[in-house]
């Protein structure tokens, strides 16, 4: 399949899952799906980006599927909470940036799955007793975000990632595309650095709503 199509296949997804918050949609949650339903005063917004990386699944794996080890992110947990990839352990980071700011975060792993051949999918969550994060300037929060990140073992030297993101706020303060695509980067640059990408990348692209 085409890179174009896959962008255009994710757009058309992105676009469809963007509909208006009704009432009968499930709340916002670790498994509501998408799209749904934000706390009042608060707007619904998901992204979704695709990459593909030139290096073993096992590999990529091995870089960013630990939980508590983000130094790939370029950001380290200044505090964890519970056993390391265990399904409601906890990593508090700083800095997290915003439009609105940048603040100190704690996220909660909700799934965690690892294949044979290397791919994963793994899941998490703002802790929900730190919610809502207050803007500095008094103008809005966000409520709440959920991650998946997804790998799939395309080619034994070729891994394609999807990460997928919805979240509840005001302003739309958070770029997840800009901040997925600048953490994906950066992984094809460690693992090409570390001489375990031979095949071929492609830059991250994303879809927002």
């Amino acid at each position: 399949m085409k890179f174009s199509t896959i962008l255009s296949n994710l757009a058309i997804a992105s676009a469809a899952m963007a509909a208006p918050a009704y009432n009968y949609l499930s709340a916002c949650s670790t498994n509501s799906g998408t799209p749904c339903r934000c706390p009042a005063g608060t707007v619904y917004a998901e992204s979704s980006t695709y990459t593909v990386i030139g290096a073993a699944a096992k590999d990529v794996a091995a870089l960013t599927l630990d939980f508590f080890d983000t130094a790939w992110l370029g950001a380290t947990p200044y505090a964890t909470n519970g056993a390391d990839n265990t399904v409601g352990s906890t990593r508090s980071i700083a800095n997290f940036p915003t439009t609105e700011g940048a603040y100190n975060v704690t996220e909660q792993l909700t799934r965690r799955q690892l294949l044979p051949n290397g791919a994963y999918i793994q899941r998490f969550e703002l802790l929900k007793s730190t919610l809502p994060i207050e803007y500095y300037a008094k103008n809005g929060s966000l409520n709440g975000y959920w991650i998946t990140y997804q790998t799939n073992s395309v080619l034994e030297y070729e891994t394609s990632i999807i990460s997928s993101v919805y979240s509840c706020a005001t302003g739309h303060p958070i770029d997840f595309g800009a901040f997925q695509r600048y953490a994906w980067a950066n992984l094809i640059n460690t693992l090409t650095q570390q001489g375990k990408a031979p095949g071929q990348s492609i830059q991250p692209q994303s879809v927002q709503q």
